[in-house]
């Protein structure tokens, strides 16, 4: 039976830890100028981290149209933002404060922890007031106030067999055994996964794992000489080509393989 092997979507494999959520918010005190600053800035953590990221606008879909008033009445204040943080089912805020002095724009940036109001960190610098922060400076603000760690990516790599007790392994090295939780690994990687139990002739591919994606496989392993490998079979490659298609872009079988695995591909959330 083929097995599919769905590619949703960061060489070490970790159990699959739930992304945190940061919010970024906006207080002008008022400038008009380096307008969607928040918006640039969610989409370079979107792009460069695993975080869920909660931009300006949806925040402000979220609450109904009233966080820039909510943000405004904190006035910078950490422990009311995490208020308004809480309120986006937010762990962190990143508050980005603009304001003028002379002819500079000032930006300054905290990140609050939502649970306490404690500020994690702060950065602040100053740009011409008709000049827009690069997309460079503003990774370069983002790298001085979130933790190094944040920059790695990941991806997830999920097995689904009714076999119970085959071993799992990525790259090599034992993720685990059958039932297995979802594997957090980091992204973009090019992992070889090997499913094997004795008795059974083992399942092997090669599969891309994306950034802040699914990587999901369904192999059957069928008992040993309980029927010739499949990828021995002249139709399955034909079969592969036509189900496949051009959505196809990394797949890999090794000569001990009876499963094959047909690749699905969705874009990343």
């Amino acid at each position: 039976m083929i097995a599919l092997l769905a590619l949703a979507g960061p060489t070490r494999s970790a159990r699959a830890l739930k992304p945190r959520t940061v919010a970024v918010l906006e207080y002008r005190a008022g400038v008009t100028s380096a307008r969607e600053l928040g918006e640039h800035l969610s989409t370079i953590l979107e792009a460069t981290t695993s975080l869920r990221v909660v931009a300006p606008s949806e925040a402000r879909r979220r609450l109904a149209g009233h966080t820039d008033a909510m943000v405004a009445r904190c006035a910078g204040e950490s422990v009311c933002i995490a208020e308004v943080g809480l309120k986006l089912g937010a762990e962190e805020v990143v508050l980005v404060g603009l304001s003028q002095l002379g002819g500079d724009l000032i930006v300054a940036m905290q990140r609050i922890r939502v649970a306490d109001g404690q500020v994690q960190g702060r950065t602040a610098e100053s740009i011409a007031r008709n000049a827009d922060p690069t997309e460079e400076a503003l990774l370069d603000y983002l790298r001085r106030l979130m933790p190094p760690e944040d920059f790695v990516r990941y991806g997830t790599v999920r097995v689904r067999t009714q076999l119970v007790g085959a071993t799992v392994l990525l790259d090599g090295q034992v993720a685990g055994h059958t039932p297995l939780q979802d594997l957090r690994v980091v992204a973009p990687h090019k992992i070889t996964l090997r499913v094997e139990k004795d008795g059974f002739v083992p399942f092997q591919a090669r599969l891309e794992v994306l950034p802040n994606a699914v990587a999901e496989v369904a192999p059957e392993l069928p008992p040993e000489g309980a029927a010739p490998p499949l990828y021995k079979r002249w139709w399955f490659w034909g079969a592969l080509a036509v189900v496949a298609g051009a959505t196809v872009t990394t797949i890999a079988l090794t000569r001990d393989t009876s499963s094959s695995a047909t690749l699905v591909i969705n874009p990343p959330r």
